[in-house]
């Protein structure tokens, strides 16, 4: 790695080419939208997609994870449900 001490300067900066701008087809904003969309179908294709076995399997995860967190929700509530019914409110008359 040079020092900026060892380093020779140019006497004048380095010139950009500076290219002339393409002539619209388009209104700004559908040009704004269809490179959005370009931008999304490049990052689209970098995804590294599950396999269908894979997806199949993560689905299947999902699906017994939801369905026994909801028997446990469904406890819990059953058993608050009848101790707020027995503790809290009075008996009602017959």
């Amino acid at each position: 790695m040079a020092r900026t001490t060892d380093v020779k300067l140019a006497s004048r900066p380095a010139q950009r080419q500076v290219r002339a701008a393409a002539p619209r087809r388009w209104p700004a904003f559908v040009e704004r939208i269809i490179g959005y969309l370009r931008e999304v179908w490049v990052e689209l294709n970098r995804v590294d997609w599950p396999s269908r076995r894979e997806l199949i399997s993560m689905t299947i995860v999902v699906v017994v994870v939801l369905m026994v967190m909801a028997v446990y929700l469904g406890v819990f509530d059953y058993i608050y449900t009848v101790l707020v019914k027995r503790v809290l409110l009075p008996p009602s008359p017959r």
